[in-house]
């Protein structure tokens, strides 16, 4: 039997992770809620990558999370694990987000999805990082 890749998905939208569960069914998938435990989860679980929401609790959440990760001393040997922001930002900004982390000194994601997801996007999307 061939290794699934495992899937952390990092989000605070119940209805995203029940949809979420459905479209990513053939990979092993750990789901986490809160973003504090999301860090907890990504040294526990090592995932092979991480869908990120850019805003739960607050504003930054998502940020201070794929920034954490990819900067940190404490987490260098985890920073190489690819990240995808997943977010609503279209809908409450009325247009595409786009990161410019160079410009604002913050460690970027590896790609960006808008939600609601197309699930065929985002599989394709996954798998070119986990082939990288």
């Amino acid at each position: 039997m061939k290794n699934l890749a495992k899937i952390l998905v990092i989000d605070d939208d119940p209805d995203f992770l029940d949809a979420i569960k459905v479209i990513l069914k053939s990979y092993e998938l750990v789901t986490v809620a809160n973003p504090k435990e999301g860090i907890d989860m990504i040294v526990s679980e090592r995932p092979d990558l991480i869908l990120l929401d850019i805003m739960m609790d607050n504003m930054f959440d998502g940020f201070s999370i794929c920034h954490t990760l990819k900067t940190s001393k404490e987490y260098q040997k985890l920073r190489d694990i690819p990240i995808i922001f997943v977010s609503s930002m279209k809908d409450e900004l009325g247009s595409r987000f786009t990161f410019k982390g160079n410009k604002q000194d913050i460690a970027g994601p590896d790609d960006y999805i808008d939600k609601p997801v197309q699930p065929t996007d985002l599989l394709a999307r996954i798998e070119r990082l986990l082939r990288r």
